[in-house]
Order: C-alpha cells, then structure tokens, then sequence
C-alpha cells in the first residue's frame, strides 16, 4: 500500500497546482467580450505501432481589454468548433496578469477535470498498468498464489485488451474529391527522444508495416465551410501521394470528419500489433516477482515481530 501512496502522491502534486489556477480562473478571472479572428486545428502523432492521433481545435481571439494587443488561443470542442465562425464575438474569462490562460466563459473547471479524466480512462495501456499495479499489490498482502494467479490474470487482459485483432477499417459512404495538407511517416515506435540535459536517449523499434498520417480538407455536401479530416494509411499504399494532391474520399454524411481515401491499404494496424509484446511479457515479469518479493519479506518479517 505504501508504493500505491506514493503513486498517488505524485499524481496529486502534479494535478493541484494546475487545477487550482483553473479554480483561480473560474472565481477571480475577468471576463470580456472577444472576437474570433481565426480558426486553428492541430494534429498530435502518438507513435503508436498501430496508429493514433489526436486533433485540438482552437479559436484566435482579439480581446479589446488587453491593450498589450495580445491574441489568446481558446479550446473548444467539435460542436463549438462547427458552430462558431471568423467574426463572431464570444465571451471569454482570462486573469488579467496571464492572458495567455483564456477559456470560453462557458467552460469550467469541472468541464475541464472531467475531459482530462475521460482522456486518461480511455487509454487502454495506461488503464492496464495502473489496474494491474494495484492488484499486484493487494496481492502482495494476501498471499503468494494470488499473486501468482493476478500476474497470469495480469497477462491475460494484456492479450485481451492490448493486442485485440484489428481489422482493416472500409471506405464507404459518398464519394468526393480532398486535398491533402499534411502527410506524416511513422515507421518506429515509441517515438525517439534525446535529453541531452539528463543523457537520456529511448531506443525505438522500427516497425513491421511504416504507416502514413494524412490529413485532408474537403467541403462535405450540404456546408460551406471545409472539414478536417485524419486517414491512417500503409506507408507507400497510397498513389500520387503527395501535399496539395487532390486524391479521392469517402465519408458518411453524419461524419464527414472521418473520411477515408480511396485506393488506400491498412493492413499496418493488424500487423503491427505484437510490436510491444516482448515489453508487456517483461513488465508483468518484473512486477509479479516485485509482488513475490514483497510477500516473501513480509513471511519472513512476521515471526520476528
């Protein structure tokens, strides 16, 4: 119990401080009319053997209030993102001596905490190591069988949850014309990163099938504006890829963001998928003997006591 403490210490020293500038906002901060004076969606790649991004839809605001004619950046999500065009005026909340830390008046801490939670939740690696440590260490204190049978437990919901059989996803739906502005190659996993500071250096695989990130901007029928839309495609798979290209699409009306090119294969997801089987058999090694371990001290220490 003592190491899920200190696990949940250090998350709680990370997340107070970042919660209560948002509690400061949401009680002391100003609020002032805004004009929006553009509109921005970024794309974040996750390295991940079988695909993964992440889309962040932002409003550039021009606030008369801050003189130092500074343009803050607001979230906001899918609906608003749609609804919401170049001119309209919004209201926003800022502090005064960070405007930098804007959000929509209608926005709060509670709305922020609780999509902060649903990110966390709904990555199924981070759901399994935490699950699995904190069973290991209930069992721990149990007995050493259990331990054992939480380890095997352990290492089934990896087989379950971590390496499912993914197959191909189908363009289907109307058919129409994109324009593709932005291509990325992800052929290693985790993503490589060097701290020269600390001399830290990961070490990446490269993996089986390299995939493409491409993203696309069409107008769906029926709009006016244009949508942005992400397809995850075997590297090379794709003819006369390249940016600005027109290449062809289909998409469900109801969805247009979820468009898929033409022409195209996925056969990475499904090959990809035991990239990291060799590191999860490890971590449950390693933490099933942690837990065999700890028990084994605590049978020794008892009699002594």
């Amino acid at each position: 119990m003592r190491a899920l403490f200190w696990i949940l210490r250090a998350v709680a020293v990370l997340a107070l401080p970042l919660v209560g500038f948002s509690l400061w906002l949401d009680t002391d901060g100003r609020t002032a009319t805004a004009t929006v004076t553009g509109k921005d969606e970024r794309i974040g790649i996750e390295h991940d053997p079988t695909g993964g991004w992440y889309l962040r839809r932002y409003l550039v605001l021009e606030v008369p209030e801050l003189t130092s004619g500074f343009r803050p950046s607001v979230w906001v999500d899918s609906t608003e993102f749609d609804r919401i065009r170049v001119g309209d005026r919004v209201t926003v909340r800022y502090i005064s001596c960070c405007p930098i830390y804007s959000r929509l008046a209608s926005h709060s801490t509670r709305g922020a905490v609780w999509e902060a939670a649903r990110e966390l939740g709904s990555d199924p690696v981070l759901d399994w190591l935490a699950l699995g440590s904190v069973a290991l260490i209930i069992a721990a204190r149990l007995a050493s069988v259990v331990v054992l049978g939480t380890g095997l437990a352990w290492l089934w919901a990896a087989v379950v949850f971590l390496f499912p059989a993914r197959p191909a996803r189908v363009a289907t739906g109307v058919e129409t014309t994109a324009r593709v502005t932005g291509i990325s190659l992800v052929d290693e996993s985790p993503v490589r990163r060097v701290s020269r500071s600390y001399g830290f250096r990961s070490h990446p695989e490269r993996l089986t099938v390299p995939y493409q990130i491409v993203q696309l901007r069409f107008v769906p029928a029926g709009r006016t504006d244009t949508v942005l839309a992400v397809d995850e495609v075997d590297a090379g798979s794709v003819p006369s890829l390249d940016f600005g290209a027109q290449l062809r699409v289909r998409y469900d009306p109801k969805a247009p963001r979820d468009a898929l090119l033409l022409d195209a294969r996925r056969t990475f997801m499904q090959r990809n998928r035991f990239h990291f089987l060799f590191l999860v058999l490890g971590c449950v090694a390693f933490g099933t003997a942690m837990g065999m371990t700890w028990r084994l001290r605590g049978r020794r220490a008892s009699p002594a006591t």
